[in-house]
């Protein structure tokens, strides 16, 4: 499996589709805590849910050294998104650079529904620099 810290500025991920469906929302929600009745009434997919479900999808193809940070997120909602949708991830390594033994890594995404923007996410990570 590619490690992040092997991979260029620049490189784009191979899209990807994912299902947000009824038993990953459960899943999410109950690891969170998540009890606002809301999103059963509404139908819809918690926001943060899209991204966590969208990321552990992402690192099927791509691995995080041991030590590595989560040090930022930005998330920005465009629509809802219903239970069951089928979803579209696109990502980017936006900006890597290393700095004090530690390579900082930018990944940039957005997450279609029916080809339309449902959210876009920049997520920076912080990985010990390889030997």
């Amino acid at each position: 499996m590619t490690v992040l810290t092997e991979l260029p500025a620049g490189h784009t991920f191979e899209p990807f589709s994912f299902n947000v469906d009824a038993r990953r929302v459960r899943a999410y929600r109950d690891a969170t805590g998540d009890a606002l009745s809301l999103y059963d009434r509404a139908g819809v997919v918690p926001p943060l849910a899209i991204a966590a479900v969208a990321l552990g999808v992402l690192l099927e193809s791509v691995s995080l050294p041991p030590g590595t940070l989560h040090v930022n997120e930005s998330l920005s909602f465009h629509r809802p998104v219903p239970v069951g949708a089928s979803l579209e991830c696109r990502a980017i390594l936006a900006q890597r650079s290393v700095r004090a033994g530690l390579v900082v890594s930018v990944l940039d995404s957005e997450i279609l529904l029916e080809g339309q923007s449902a959210l876009t996410a920049r997520a920076t990570v912080m990985s010990p620099q390889p030997s």
